[in-house]
């Protein structure tokens, strides 16, 4: 492919470049180190996943799945970007209910788990990006006993 249909193929389609740099506030979080502070900026957060659904051109949720661990999801954390090519690898972040359990409701969904399942996604194919709150990483689910 030539490098004026590569670089057009790329301004084209912003997705990539959204995960991109979806990718570097990611890594900011995860590498923040500062003199004074430390890693306070991960601290706050809580995380160093900043997770996210992607909408397919159909407009239906990109849903990824594997087999070995039993796992199908629409959430998703940025491991790479490949700007030449519009690919992404993702892992899968496990979609949990109030219960703990695996769930593929999006009304259940009150916990996100991190993985370590990638795919590595085509996003040519996709037309948007929905980041969501950091918080469904970190929340803690509490049952009270009924008596």
């Amino acid at each position: 492919m030539s490098k004026e249909l590569n670089s057009e193929r790329k301004s084209t389609h912003c997705i990539c470049d959204a995960l991109f740099e979806l990718k570097i506030l990611q890594d900011l979080l995860q590498n923040s180190q500062t003199k004074f502070f430390g890693s306070l900026l991960a601290k706050i957060v809580g995380t160093d996943t900043i997770p996210f659904l992607l909408v397919t051109q159909k407009g239906d949720l990109l849903s990824l799945h594997s087999v070995m661990e039993g796992i199908e999801t629409n959430y998703f954390r940025i491991e790479s970007v490949d700007l030449e090519n519009c690919s992404a690898t993702l892992s899968l972040l496990r979609p949990l209910d109030i219960e703990g359990n695996l769930t593929t409701s999006p009304c259940d969904v009150v916990r996100l788990e991190k993985t370590s399942i990638c795919k590595v996604v085509d996003v040519t194919c996709i037309c948007a990006i929905q980041p969501l709150d950091t918080e469904m990483l970190k929340r803690k689910i509490i049952i009270e006993p009924k008596w």
